[in-house]
């Protein structure tokens, strides 16, 4: 049985790679469903698709949400290059024996720059901005004591300017502890949807041969979403590795593959050691131009009968960083509360 458990967990990993590894970088839509926000996964180098258990788990794996049994309310911020936020609220509300509900919807936004053209290129004096939302809907149940699945059904709006578009984006994931030892598996599909494209048309200056050098009106082209398909396992310290930590101290590790359907096959892989209330997280994202080596931290404290947790994650975005304020780099906060 253990066997068959390790070569089904083997199996699992290598499926991702079993698609054609084409690199179509830059050819699907709503890029910005890509971003891992989720606070503890990024510390832990993005590898928390078998990991997630709370309510951030409608970010990772809605089938996360299945193993809850206590009301949780979690707001997360992300500092991203060129002054752009990331602010997020996730929700999860356990129904009793029928399953678990969570909610999500987040802003990615910055401030108004300065339109600027060939004729004007120290700006014309107007503003635009630009701007995505995404607000979902999830529901996960646990089939049996081992096995959790989840739904996720997110609404998706993008703008620039004058341009608008918005679409629609299914997410579904499961995990399953397998009984051997402590190792669980995760799996989800994320950002299936119809193609998307921006409403109207718009001024097209590049010049061809079809256009005689002159300018002209187009359709916006429509592209896919970023479908992506992620595996991974995870497991404790001491009973997977047998590295015996002792006292209130406690250990995960975690390593994920990930198929992207416009960019190579990418690996995950973390760990979290926890002492009490405290937590301390490291990773690694192999096969990534940016977000290479990640750290973080968080501490949780009960009261009342509730709990809270906060956690800060960074990820290293090379040369993207802005190194001229500490605030300005890619920073990543969380504030959960468990009810």
């Amino acid at each position: 049985m253990k066997r068959s458990v390790a070569i089904l967990a083997l199996v699992v990993l290598l499926l991702p790679a079993s698609g054609f590894a084409v690199e179509r970088v830059g050819t699907t839509a709503y890029q910005f469903l890509k971003l891992n926000v989720g606070v503890r996964g990024v510390g832990m180098g993005n590898a928390l698709v078998a990991a997630s258990n709370d309510a951030a788990s409608v970010f990772w794996n809605p089938g996360g949400l299945g193993w809850m049994r206590h009301r949780e309310v979690a707001l997360t911020h992300v500092n991203l290059p060129a002054d752009i936020n990331y602010d997020l609220l996730a929700l999860a509300w356990p129904i009793g024996e029928t399953g678990v509900l969570g909610l999500q919807a987040g802003v990615l936004h910055m401030d108004d720059m300065e339109v600027r053209t060939a004729e004007t290129p120290e700006g014309t004096g107007e503003y635009f901005t630009a701007s995505d939302v995404q607000v979902g809907l999830s529901f996960a149940r646990m089939v049996i004591d081992r096995f959790v699945f989840g739904l996720t059904c997110k609404y998706i709006r993008e703008e620039l300017a004058d341009y608008l578009s918005d679409n629609f984006t299914v997410d579904v994931g499961l995990q399953y502890q397998t009984g051997f030892r402590s190792l669980r598996l995760g799996m989800v599909m994320q950002n299936y949807g119809p193609d998307g494209t921006f409403d109207g048309t718009f001024i097209d200056y590049r010049q061809s041969a079809g256009t005689a050098g002159r300018p002209e009106e187009r359709s916006f082209t429509a592209a896919t979403q970023p479908l992506t398909f992620k595996a991974g396992v995870v497991a404790d310290l001491e009973t997977m590795a047998g590295i015996h930590l002792g006292g209130n101290m406690g250990g995960l590790m975690a390593l994920q593959f990930e198929h992207p359907s416009d960019n190579a096959e990418r690996v995950n892989a973390g760990f979290e050691l926890t002492y009490g209330p405290l937590a301390l997280r490291a990773g690694y994202n192999f096969n990534y131009d940016t977000d290479r080596f990640t750290f973080g931290f968080g501490v949780k404290q009960g009261f009342a009968g509730k709990t809270i947790r906060i956690d800060y994650a960074y990820a290293d975005m090379g040369d993207m960083t802005d190194t001229s304020s500490f605030m300005n780099q890619p920073h990543r906060f969380a504030f959960a509360l468990e009810f």
